[in-house]
């Protein structure tokens, strides 16, 4: 079980590093799919994989990169599945953050 909360942790430090790094653009969008599909397959047993709060800093701080999602969805439902997922950003914030830390 402490493999998969470091495995979660990298993949949420991976996912911070994306937002800082990536321009909200067209071109940044394949990067966010193929981490997407990378973090679905994250196994998790302790908890339940943070996708939704995910999603929601997606949308919220990468827009165009977020449409640009949608509109590719129609080919994967996995995909759609994800991109009709959000909640409210602060408490998406504060879950990313809290399992980051460890809390």
């Amino acid at each position: 079980m402490r493999g998969e909360t470091n495995e979660l942790k990298m993949n949420i430090e991976k996912f911070f590093l994306l937002l800082q790094n990536y321009p909200d653009d067209f071109d940044s969008t394949i990067v966010f799919v193929r981490f997407l599909q990378s973090f679905v397959r994250i196994n998790v047993q302790e908890r339940v994989l943070p996708t939704m709060e995910v999603m929601t800093l997606i949308k919220e701080q990468k827009p165009h990169v977020f449409r640009s999602m949608s509109k590719l969805s129609g080919n994967d439902n996995v995909l759609a599945f994800l991109t009709d997922s959000s909640m409210d950003l602060q408490q998406a914030e504060n879950r990313l953050q809290s399992i980051y830390e460890g809390k």
